[in-house]
């Protein structure tokens, strides 16, 4: 694959207040690249979660052992794959996602993608504070809004750091602390049921009342969010090997690592929430304070990727977007904390599988295929808009809906694949003269 480019607008690594900033708008400069180590701890502060250990202990609560962990390392590499072709855009063109997408979308119209897929992080922002005060003892209604609030005005301040000031540093302690709180709950966990044996043959709580494609396509749709956004943190990376590697740490290992602790835990418990397992598992304090620290980093990666989406969206910087980010997400949190939060998480992601799947399918497709990695060396000098992806996004959409709601289709309009076809259909003719071989230039 060819190697990272640059463009004028990287010639230095910016004032304080642009490296804050985070390039936003901008593509990085070589002088801002970091470690894959870090970028690779960063990565798994968006799976190694209690959000992630939600799901997983979701799954355990529908299917038996066997059948739960073929299901997370099914979507587990279908999300993998996505990752590694966005992370390889971003690596290669030093954009992030919102500035990713105007390579497919167009200046202008890359606002469309990068607002919708703001929303969806900003409601994923709220439901990972909603779960995090989950854990919390003696929740009331007063006492869920003055827990939102405290710990969203936390990531807030964290977050507006940016990258190398925030998210790094609270990666390395963030996400090796919950790992050892999920060891410390699987080994009580498997103590009080009696051995591994009886948790690989025990019967689910919930058994036979979802599907296996209805769960794998809630899968896709959970972290395809996380997926899309890899351009974020790979824009940092120094060479290939780093956006699979991360890509590796983030997924196969963070991802279907914690679902299968997760796992363990809806087995041998059946509790309808983490806070009532930990409580039946006398582990209360510990993974409150665990869930605590480590939330701070899958957070501020929610608040990172939302704030550059909506900086290229409205064309602000990203310290105020972040700001706004937050406290809707602040909201968000309380919202899912009072109408249940397994519940809610589990609605909001299923309402997101109608749109999000569009957008980096119509962005690969673009990238990969119908242009073949040729773009102009400059940001501004890309098209205003293609009308031809926001023509399908708008498509695949519609046909989304009908799929899902009225097909009652569980899995296909949760992926990309849709998307990817409708865009490649609508791009025939470019398609065809980006492949066609080009006359030789003679000498």
């Amino acid at each position: 694959m060819s190697s990272p480019r640059l463009d004028s607008s990287t010639a230095s690594s910016g004032t304080f207040a642009e490296q804050v900033d985070d390039y936003s708008l901008r593509r990085v400069p070589e002088s801002a690249l970091h470690r894959t180590s870090d970028i690779a701890l960063v990565r798994m502060g968006f799976t190694v979660s209690a959000s992630d250990l939600l799901f997983g202990y979701t799954i355990g609560l529908y299917f038996g052992f066997s059948q739960a962990i073929l299901i997370a390392l099914a979507y587990s590499a279908a999300i993998a794959v996505v990752s590694i072709l966005m992370g390889y855009i971003g690596l290669r063109e030093r954009t992030s996602f919102a500035l990713s997408s105007r390579f497919a979308f167009g200046r202008e119209g890359s606002r469309l993608p990068s607002l919708v897929l703001a929303a969806i992080i900003t409601g994923f922002y709220g439901y990972v504070l909603g779960i995090t005060v989950d854990v919390f003892p003696g929740l009331t209604p007063a006492t869920m809004a003055v827990y939102s609030v405290v710990l969203g005005a936390l990531f807030l301040v964290i977050s507006g750091l940016g990258f190398a000031r925030g998210l790094r540093w609270v990666g390395r302690v963030g996400v090796p602390l919950m790992i050892l709180l999920v060891v410390v709950a699987d080994i009580a966990a498997i103590n009080h049921a009696g051995g591994i044996g009886a948790i690989v043959h025990a019967t689910p709580k919930l058994e036979g009342k979802l599907a296996v494609p209805a769960i794998i396509g809630l899968g896709i749709a959970k972290w395809l969010g996380g997926a899309t956004v890899t351009p974020d943190l790979m824009r940092f990376g120094k060479n290939t090997w780093a956006v699979v590697g991360t890509t590796v740490a983030e997924f196969l290992v963070g991802n279907f690592g914690f679902n299968l602790l997760g796992l363990i835990l809806g087995l041998s418990l059946g509790a309808s929430d983490l806070g009532k397992a930990f409580g039946l598992l006398g582990i209360t304090a510990l993974g409150t304070i665990a869930v605590l620290l480590q939330s701070i980093t899958v957070e501020m990666n929610e608040l990172y990727a939302a704030s550059l989406a909506v900086s290229n969206s409205l064309g602000i910087g990203r310290l105020t977007t972040n700001v706004v980010v937050g406290v809707i997400g602040i909201v968000i949190g309380y919202y899912g904390l009072s109408h249940g939060i397994i519940a809610s998480f589990l609605t909001y992601i299923g309402d997101i599988s109608y749109a999000l799947p569009a957008i980096p399918a119509i962005i690969i497709a673009d990238y990969f295929i119908v242009e073949r990695m040729h773009y102009p060396a400059s940001l501004d000098d890309l098209p205003a808009v293609n009308w031809r992806a926001i023509a399908a996004f708008v498509v695949t959409v519609a046909l989304s809906v009908y799929l899902g709601i009225y097909a009652k289709d569980t899995f296909w309009h949760s992926t990309p694949i849709l998307g990817f076809i409708v865009y490649l259909v609508f791009s025939v003719p470019q398609t065809v003269r980006s492949w066609r071989p080009q006359p030789a230039v003679a000498g």
